[in-house]
């Protein structure tokens, strides 16, 4: 079908699909959005609005668009992570190929069943892992190709979550539950394992996993706290108060809805008075989730490698450091600094002016641009097709 334009369905209209989507309306001669599909009745109205859309191209349910019989090529699913499967499995069935946020699924046998399906359909699964797209870990992978920095022997991969995605999300947020998000680590470090594997090789022998729910606990907070954040004596002390997060600073708030009438102000204290987000972190007991996470793996050629989740730091970065044969190649996602051993030289390659560009220095774009490409090519793979993605995956599992 290279002539012809991508018919896309949207299902899923949150911040991802749009974000996809807003490639594609500046991109119309790759694709033409078709149909969307949301639970959210305010949403379908905007996503009307802003693709100009008729009321016969919107639904509430997959099964809806299916029923319609209009004529789809491929979808993206942007929906929660738990519903990923059943819905890629009912569009692999249709014919459609998938861009697919990750994870592919909850279980090994899930991530596993699509990429057969995939296979035996002749319909691609293409699998949001943003890090291969992305211009700096392109370099790095460049790097570790070159002949004079040598042969690829560890990598140490950290992930840096930082404190207040962990506690508006993993802790005080309904996602602090593993039953509504499988693991933090296989829903954050999925790609990140996957970018360690493109680093390092694929021939991994030994899984070893380190983790632990060790620092939100009942029996681990401080004197004086009280039960929400709004009450407590040491709240103005506290790195993890909820008021500081979403008063003061008016961080991790989009989430959040006013009532008819109410400030943003008055939503917030709200929000800290009545909701689960106003808790004391130490005060959550249903929060059953790891908050640090090491995984090493042992591979066949002798390479090792680490990939750590860390919860508790201020950074929110990707830090990597390469040990190869002649040099070590340190990044911290800003700059790139190639040391070699014998001290001859050192390279730095800086990538501050990714952070201006926004969308993950437009991979986000990119993703979606092989996508649509390869579909119109007659292509059933781009760089992170569901059979590349799938060992991640399940190292991430077996790491549970």
């Amino acid at each position: 079908m290279s002539a012809a334009k991508v018919r896309v369905a949207a299902v899923g209209l949150g911040n991802r699909t749009c974000k996809y989507l807003s490639y594609l309306m500046r991109n119309r001669d790759l694709a033409e959005l078709v149909a969307v599909v949301d639970t959210d009745p305010s949403k379908i109205l905007k996503a009307q609005e802003m693709y100009s859309l008729p009321s016969s191209c919107c639904f509430n349910s997959l099964d809806g668009l299916l029923s319609s019989g209009l004529d789809t090529d491929a979808c993206i699913i942007g929906t929660p992570d738990t519903s990923h499967y059943e819905l890629t499995v009912k569009a692999l069935n249709a014919g459609w190929h998938v861009l697919l946020e990750k994870p592919m699924g909850q279980t090994e046998e899930q991530c596993k069943a699509i990429a057969q399906l995939s296979a035996a359909t002749g319909k691609m699964v293409a699998v949001c892992y943003v890090l291969r797209y992305h211009p700096y870990f392109l370099k790095l992978k460049e790097l570790t190709e070159r002949n004079d920095i040598g042969r690829v022997q560890s990598v140490v991969h950290t992930e840096n979550v930082g404190i207040d995605r962990t506690v508006h999300t993993f802790v005080r947020g309904p996602w602090n539950r593993k039953e509504m998000n499988t693991s933090v680590f296989f829903t954050k470090c999925c790609h990140d394992v996957d970018l360690v594997l493109w680093l390092a090789g694929t021939d991994v022998k030994n899984i070893n996993p380190v983790r632990g729910n060790y620092v939100f606990r009942p029996g681990y907070a401080p004197k004086d706290v009280a039960p929400r954040c709004m009450q407590c004596r040491i709240e103005g002390k506290c790195p993890y108060s909820a008021v500081d997060l979403y008063l003061r600073r008016k961080d991790w708030i989009k989430g959040f809805v006013a009532l008819p009438g109410e400030s943003q102000d008055d939503m917030l204290m709200r929000v800290l008075r009545d909701s689960r987000y106003g808790r004391c972190v130490y005060d959550c007991p249903e929060n059953d989730v790891v908050d640090n996470h090491k995984v090493t793996l042992e591979m066949e050629s002798g390479i090792s490698a680490e990939i750590i989740m860390k919860s508790l730091t201020d950074n929110t970065n990707r830090e990597t450091v390469i040990e190869c044969e002649n040099a070590v190649i340190h990044g911290d996602e800003t700059v790139i600094e190639v040391r070699f051993k014998d001290n001859s030289r050192t390279e730095t390659y800086d990538f501050g002016w990714t952070r201006s560009l926004g969308f993950h220095a437009e991979a986000d774009f990119h993703i979606v641009k092989d996508f649509m490409e390869a579909i119109k090519e007659g292509r059933i793979r781009t760089r992170t097709s569901s059979e590349t993605a799938l060992l991640s995956h399940l190292i991430c599992l077996s790491a549970e």
